[in-house]
């Protein structure tokens, strides 16, 4: 197999599960298809196992991990996240829950594998690339396609309860302002928001010299984090605070260059235009452990992933039904509906409120207060955990593997 034969049948199935998930509307998850055709694609012989060597990707794909960790930290406004405190903390005491529900599994399925499962269901690409590299590193190629398998499988599991708690809740809202509007005409929603003027914002820096973001003005600000990261993490290697990693220390760069208005917000996005290739690098670090699956290892990992959900799960509802939890957010239902956010991530949170929206407003002052109440709260409930707090939890349960 030649170098370009091997791109191009990585790529087909990178094709194939996009188009499915396009012409789906995202009901079944492109990565699923993505994870799963590689899956059966190894194990039958399909395609060899050193496929991702061969096609050159292996040789730069951590890259990708390190600019993409960079870019979600420019994607990150902290006063959002000030002023949506309680969704914050929602989101929080959600991947706390999930947390619990994979350390009681220990028992059942093994250290290794709840470790790894973790971050996994707490966050996405990010979260699983450091803890298949932590199980590979550690010699556990069962565990490596564990988290793997849980990244693919996890959006479906979370998908049906996020829907129905947020539907649930967008009727409720919708009920309220059309009894508003029943008991006085003049109502407005509008007005009722209208109170918190503010003020104006200070331009940021990075506004009056915009034109010098272009593509490889901003790569080189990606590598320059990149090359401080490493020497950051460096210092810290060996000590109590090994956990301060080049993940961890590339994301926060990435939130201090956006808060001090130093670069654009989501920079690879906007001005690089790469992050779809970094992305896909990210991946390509990944799918090599699923090459080290056998057939004898898939009742083991199908076996512990569904523990882990159950368990997940399990103790979300319990947390949110049966505490005083849900009271942080103001309603039980939006409480599930933001923790489910972990295992969707961006941008599956904003179609499902979209979704949810299409469904229930009739008119266009419905549609912005149940945007006001469901997109908002989904949105920066996965930005919370999959952007920001699970790669930090990877970055510190990875040291426990093996």
């Amino acid at each position: 197999m030649s170098q370009y034969q091997a791109v191009f049948m990585i790529l087909l199935v990178f094709f194939v599960g996009d188009l499915i998930g396009a012409l789906t509307k995202a009901k079944i998850s492109s990565m699923f298809v993505i994870m799963m055709g590689f899956l059966v694609l190894f194990l039958t012989g399909a395609y060899p196992a050193d496929i991702m060597t061969t096609s050159g990707f292996a040789a730069v794909a951590s890259l990708g991990q390190y600019f993409l960790l960079f870019n979600m930290g420019t994607t990150v406004d902290i006063p959002t996240l000030k002023r949506e405190w309680r969704t914050v903390v929602g989101a929080m005491i959600g991947m706390a829950a999930a947390i619990a529900g994979c350390c009681v599994a220990i028992p059942i399925i093994g250290k290794d594998f709840a470790l790894a499962a973790a971050p996994v269901v707490n966050g996405g690409i990010v979260a699983t690339t450091t803890m298949v590299d932590a199980a590979t590193e550690a010699g556990l190629p069962a565990v490596a396609g564990l988290a793997t398998f849980i990244y693919a499988v996890q959006k479906f599991v979370g998908t049906l309860p996020a829907s129905n708690c947020g539907l649930s809740v967008a009727n409720e809202v919708v009920k309220t302002l059309r009894d508003k509007h029943a008991a006085d005409p003049n109502y407005s929603w509008y007005d009722e928001q209208a109170g918190e003027g503010g003020a104006a914002k200070k331009a940021p820096f990075w506004q009056g010299i915009k034109r010098y973001y272009t593509t490889f003005i901003c790569l080189g600000i990606g590598a320059a984090a990149i090359v401080i990261a490493e020497m950051v993490a460096k210092v810290f290697k060996g000590t109590p605070l090994s956990f301060i990693n080049m993940s961890i220390v590339c994301m926060v760069l990435g939130i201090v260059a956006r808060n001090t208005g130093l670069v654009p917000p989501s920079i690879m996005v906007t001005q690089a235009k790469a992050n779809g290739f970094f992305s896909f690098l990210s991946l390509c670090t990944i799918i090599p452990s699923l090459a080290k699956i056998d057939i004898g290892m898939i009742p083991t990992i199908g076996f512990a992933t569904v523990v882990v959900f159950v368990l997940v799960m399990a103790f979300t509802f319990v947390v949110f039904f049966l505490t005083p939890a849900w009271k942080v957010v103001g309603s039980k239902k939006l409480s599930i509906g933001i923790a489910m956010c972990q295992m969707i991530g961006y941008p599956g949170t904003e179609l499902i409120a979209t979704e949810i929206t299409n469904a229930v407003a009739e008119t266009e002052e419905e549609r912005d207060a149940v945007t006001a109440r469901i997109q908002t709260a989904y949105v920066i409930s996965g930005f919370t955990s999959v952007t920001i707090l699970s790669v930090v939890i990877a970055g510190v349960l990875a040291n426990f593997i093996g």
